[in-house]
């Protein structure tokens, strides 16, 4: 078994590196190590959402309402809420957002800036400098700023943005790209005739199928290793990124043979292969707009592993994620290669 194994393994290496396979996955991973150290940058200004509440009924109230009727005239993402606890609601709901309640104390009017804590500083001073300088300019007096922060407890390391795009570029391409590979594969081999002449010979299909898994997993932590170290060096936790992307490219190259069962050739699979990239595709937005999260888009396996691989590279403490992401892929990778199998007996018989 293991040098039949041995074999189709090395087989399917050759096959790989005469069809560019190695040299696509390479170039990719290049290609998005220059957009994140050269083309993307490390600030994206993107003014944060402003939720406020105003609990102050004296003399000033008008006076308020106006000097925020003009900090939205500058600022059209400024909300008013019902209550202070909204305030919270919202921003768990919106990464990109701040608070702010005006309240009176000593019979003065008090502002109080709620902060996330991750935010760019300079453009979160800008915001606050410039609604502060509204209404000190109706007031005609002094007003008291305060700033607090959400979550203050846990320290957060801001990431740039252009650093951030990384675990987004390891599940598109050290992960997802062995879903479209090993279809492509798969399809070569039924055009030239190679599954039926092997399996009129001695070999095996979990052994056909486990070596075209072991060349997804080869090609993705070769992708994974260049655009990590080329983009954030050696101060990473290489084991727990390299045990995610083999699981990881396990269920793709698994999901990619399942499909590749039911057609004949990839003009065949070809819209199911769109359909399948434009919905693992979702989460991506929700992973730079959580308020973009509905149930069915945190179902999907792509939203988990994009949270898993920012919690590996970028970490604050959230292990759980890394757990349970972890165990639902080991989960899925042993009854997913069960069902590979018996597609394929299927596929063998019907043929």
């Amino acid at each position: 078994m293991f040098q039949r194994y041995g074999g189709l393994l090395t087989k399917d290496i050759v096959t790989a590196f005469r069809n560019y396979f190695f040299l696509i996955v390479l170039g990719v991973a290049l290609l998005f190590v220059g957009l994140t150290n050269f083309l993307i940058p490390k600030e994206l200004s993107i003014k944060p959402a402003v939720y406020y509440y105003v609990d102050y009924d004296g003399g000033l109230e008008s006076v308020i309402d106006e000097a925020i009727l003009q900090s939205q005239e500058k600022h059209s993402k400024i909300q008013r809420v019902e209550a202070i606890e909204d305030i919270a609601k919202n921003m768990e709901s919106n990464f990109n957002s701040l608070g702010m309640v005006i309240k009176e104390e000593n019979n003065q009017p008090h502002i109080q800036f709620i902060l996330q804590g991750h935010e760019n500083e300079k453009l979160r001073n800008t915001l606050i400098l410039s609604m502060k300088d509204d209404l000190r300019s109706r007031m005609q007096q002094k007003i008291e700023i305060e700033r607090i922060f959400l979550n203050k407890d846990i320290e957060v390391e801001r990431i740039p943005f252009n650093l951030g795009m990384i675990p987004i570029f390891i599940v598109m391409e050290s992960m997802l790209l062995g879903f479209f590979l090993i279809a492509a594969l798969v399809f070569m081999e039924k055009d030239e005739g190679t599954i039926r002449a092997y399996l009129v010979s001695p070999g095996k299909i979990p052994e056909y199928l486990m070596a075209k898994i072991t060349l997804m997993v080869l090609l993705g932590c070769i992708s994974a290793i260049t655009l990590v170290s080329l983009t954030l060096g050696t101060g990473v936790d290489y084991i727990g990124m390299l045990a995610l992307v083999i699981l990881g490219s396990i269920a793709a190259a698994i999901g990619g043979l399942i499909l590749a069962s039911f057609f004949q050739n990839i003009s065949q699979a070809s819209i199911w292969i769109i359909v399948i990239g434009i919905v693992l595709s979702l989460p991506f937005m929700s992973y730079y707009m959580p308020s973009f999260a509905p149930r069915f888009v945190k179902l999907i396996p792509t939203y988990s592993l994009l949270f898993t691989a920012r919690e590996i590279l970028f970490p604050t403490g959230s292990r759980e994620i890394i757990y349970w992401t972890s165990l639902g892929l080991m989960i899925f990778n042993v009854i997913g290669y069960m069902a590979a199998v018996a597609a394929y007996r299927f596929s063998v018989k019907r043929d």
